[in-house]
């Protein structure tokens, strides 16, 4: 029976050394911030729940990996990281004092960014360790996450998240491999389609957004958006401002309805607006077409 993977708290029983940083009582999702100060020593690592990325702060170190191969030897110092995998034993070996921050990432939160960077969900994301690699993106982040741990102040998850996701796509772009399934994307069915052209008729003299327009199906505006292309051909704003056109052509058409009275029943913010978006999609203004019609 596969042995439960090891959350950040517990490492320190595999790699002893004296905690200086821990952002766990913060309750930070998908990301933790934890800072060490190890002695030289040799470390058996175990099979970790989260990512690990090793930011070094002190001086230069000789640092040795090995993975059921040959060993790794490189020097590490202020401006290189190193990148621990998930699920994965190794051994590391260090020969003088260190002074590091771990920033441990969840698969959970790799696996979410990148169904969103590549707008399906991945079958698959495999990250390698990687010994030492210069690296300016990551010791940015981990600065800005120290600052919020001192200080604080509103906006404080919004901003813990916005970091994670950057850290995220860094990976993403930099070290992983992320095996795509080639499907088609998902389409409304009958009676989605049907609510959502009942929502855009019923309101649409309304200033309605995105987020209501997807409530209407239950779905989150990011994957709304993605099924509504693959279902019209063009995304939901282009959608709804068609249809406000070709309202107002069936106003115009009647003759006897105010020009202003048109812009504000087809959902227009103003007249002005309302026969600029006319005019570049039908090619005459609102006053040239009613003439000709």
């Amino acid at each position: 029976m596969m042995s439960a993977l090891i959350p950040p708290d517990r490492i320190p029983q595999w790699i002893p050394g004296n905690k200086t940083v821990d952002s766990s009582p913060l309750g930070w999702r998908g990301i933790t911030l934890m800072g060490y100060q190890y002695d030289g020593q040799e470390a058996d690592i175990p099979e970790m729940r989260d990512y690990m990325i090793v930011v070094y702060r002190g001086g230069k170190s000789t640092m040795r990996r090995r993975s059921g191969g040959p060993w790794q030897t490189a020097t590490v110092e202020r401006g290189v990281i190193s990148l621990l995998t998930r699920a994965e034993q190794s051994i590391w070996h260090w020969d003088k004092p260190i002074d590091v921050r771990h920033i441990y990432l969840s698969h959970d939160t790799l696996a979410e960014t990148a169904s969103q960077v590549f707008e399906r969900e991945p079958a698959a994301i495999e990250v390698d360790d990687h010994l030492c690699s210069a690296d300016a993106t990551i010791p940015h982040c981990l600065q800005v996450l120290e600052d919020e741990m001192m200080h604080g102040g509103p906006g404080q998850k919004l901003l813990v998240e916005a970091v994670r996701t950057q850290i995220a796509v860094h990976l993403l772009r930099r070290f992983a491999r992320v095996d795509l399934p080639n499907v088609s994307p998902a389409v409304f069915n009958s009676l989605q389609k049907h609510r959502i052209l009942e929502f855009i008729e019923e309101r649409l003299g309304e200033n309605f957004g995105l987020d209501s327009l997807a409530g209407s199906v239950g779905l989150s505006p990011f994957h709304f958006s993605r099924q509504f292309k693959a279902e019209f051909g063009q995304t939901p704003h282009s959608f709804v401002i068609h249809k406000r056109v070709e309202r107002a052509k069936t106003m115009l058409q009647k003759g006897d309805i105010a020009m202003k009275a048109v812009a504000v029943d087809c959902g227009f913010s103003d007249q002005s607006h309302f026969c600029r978006t006319f005019r570049k999609m039908v090619g005459v203004t609102p006053a040239e077409y009613r003439r000709s019609a």
